[in-house]
């Protein structure tokens, strides 16, 4: 049962900013970007000021138009479904779990194969966010520089949730070796861009506790941070077992959206516990409580990743990949999943 007090379609901008909120990747009101369905999540419309995640459905057979920002850069997480994204000047195939970064000016497309059968569905974030993108939705009102909230509140109460498969179909994959980020490196990432993965990455400590892991294997990976060369967005990425928790805690200066990619667990939200389910996403802008645990008589592990902007110096100032501005680049290892 949705909860009024904490479900985004209920809430203003304001009190989302304020206490956070809960929404579904399935949400999200319809608009089209760059000729692609798109439904904003995390944006300038339900509070979001540091990032914009959007989640892009494209038909087997639709491409969309190419594009880049030059104020603005990209991470695109492959979710359902297989297509191609234009990177480095070339198609890549890509699948879920597979994550495109797109640095400043770096020209992107996507498109749906025509022999594919299966709708290609992607979660995208741009950081900061581009407003222009909502203008032709009546969203953004260019002559007054404001967001139409009053339209806003209205469109999303009344919009229809898109219901996915329950099945898990994220994993890791090496395809196209010339462009993953672990042949790169940290300046060629930072000039073109990289295919990275969200089984494969740096190791990180001090959130998510309560598993085992060894010298190859972690519970929670940075992906995209500092010391692989990215820059405005970051992204984290877990497999929770059961008994594993992940703190409460707070970001200072990063709105994070974080994402069930798949499987549910109670969450910590502002002041107060909440279920969540596959595919929901918690709005925790900066200065939002927010974190969770996986019950140990859970059935099933959670596959839970977040995404940042600006990346959160504040898990990164004790990672050890970081001392006095500067970043090392940790040697990349696999998602620790049971």
């Amino acid at each position: 049962m949705e909860l009024e007090s904490y479900w985004e379609r209920y809430l203003t901008h304001t009190q989302i900013q304020q206490n956070g909120a809960l929404t579904n990747l399935g949400d999200g009101i319809p608009i089209t970007t760059h000729g692609v369905d798109t439904r904003p999540i995390a944006w300038p419309g339900n509070g979001f000021l540091t990032e914009s995640v959007h989640v892009l459905t494209l038909k087997p057979g639709q491409e969309s138009e190419r594009w880049a920002y030059d104020m603005a850069e990209q991470a695109t997480v492959s979710f359902k479904g297989k297509g191609q994204i234009y990177l480095r000047g070339q198609w890549l195939d890509v699948e879920p779990g597979d994550i495109a970064y797109f640095p400043f000016s770096a020209e992107c497309a996507l498109r749906n194969p025509a022999g594919n059968t299966a709708d290609f569905v992607l979660v995208t974030a741009i950081s900061p966010p581009q407003i222009d993108l909502y203008e032709a939705s009546g969203f953004y009102d260019p002559v007054h520089k404001v967001m139409n909230f009053e339209g806003i509140n209205y469109a999303k109460i009344n919009t229809k949730r898109v219901e996915y498969t329950p099945d898990n179909e994220m994993a890791f994959h090496d395809t196209h070796p010339e462009v993953r980020a672990w042949n790169l490196t940290n300046d060629e990432i930072r000039r073109g861009g990289a295919l990275f993965n969200a089984f494969y990455g740096g190791p990180l400590t001090g959130i998510v506790e309560g598993g085992s892991s060894s010298a190859e294997t972690s519970p929670m990976l940075l992906i995209l941070f500092g010391g692989y060369g990215t820059g405005a967005t970051g992204f984290n990425f877990s497999c929770m077992t059961p008994g594993m928790t992940a703190d409460i805690h707070t970001h200072p200066v990063s709105d994070e959206c974080v994402i069930n990619w798949w499987g549910g667990n109670p969450v910590w939200l502002g002041d107060r516990w909440l279920p969540s389910s596959s595919y929901d996403c918690l709005l925790a802008p900066q200065g939002v409580r927010h974190g969770g645990y996986i019950p140990k008589d859970a059935k099933e592990s959670l596959l839970v990743g977040g995404l940042a902007a600006p990346p959160q110096l504040d898990l990164l100032i004790n990672s050890g990949y970081y001392k006095n501005g500067k970043f090392e680049r940790p040697p990349f290892a696999r998602l620790a999943v049971d």
